[in-house]
């Protein structure tokens, strides 16, 4: 093994359990003694670009600024995490170019159950159209093609999504047992 850190890249509609399996994945990696870092896009859009929106663009250039501070990190041989619903195949795809070392996880859950979960009241605030612009409700998420990991979190808990992850890793020889 090399000193480049892995990127691991979350990705699923708002309410799938993106930023809670990857907690625990972040959890299993620091047990190990692996030096990691948790990026998520929430408050990464929040603390540095406030001033992004929601467009394709923004999201774009969103996704862009989340693989550039993935990238540059994991070059110095830290591995990060990075939970975004990052909904076009080519925002993953750039990231996968630009990282070495990069495992996707698709965190699958029916738009249905989602909404049910709705941690954040996204979908409540679409409901009562106050928002118009969740992936997967008011326009197409593309569903990964090839994705290292499937998770599906109707049927999963954290802890089965956590170890397929870290099986994952294991057999790309990203880590040791």
């Amino acid at each position: 093994m090399d000193d480049q850190g892995i990127v691991i890249w979350f990705t699923g509609v708002a309410g799938a359990g993106k930023t809670t399996i990857a907690s625990a994945v972040e959890q299993e990696m620091r047990c190990r003694g692996l030096p990691v870092e948790n990026i998520d896009a929430d408050e990464v859009r929040q603390n540095l670009s406030p001033n992004l929106g929601y467009t394709a663009e923004a999201r774009d250039e969103n996704t862009k600024r989340l693989t550039w501070m993935a990238q540059m990190l994991s070059q110095y041989g830290v591995n990060v995490i990075v939970a975004a619903v990052s909904p076009r195949r080519h925002h993953r795809d750039r990231a996968r170019r630009w990282c070495s070392k990069f495992v996707e996880v698709f965190v699958d859950c029916p738009t249905e159950v989602c909404q049910q979960r709705d941690p954040k009241g996204l979908y409540a605030k679409a409901a009562r159209g106050e928002v118009n612009d969740i992936a997967g409700l008011h326009f197409p998420y593309e569903v990964p093609n090839g994705a290292e990991v499937h998770c599906q979190t109707d049927r999963d808990d954290v802890e089965t999504c956590t170890q397929l992850v870290i099986s994952a890793l294991y057999q790309l020889g990203y880590i040791s047992s």
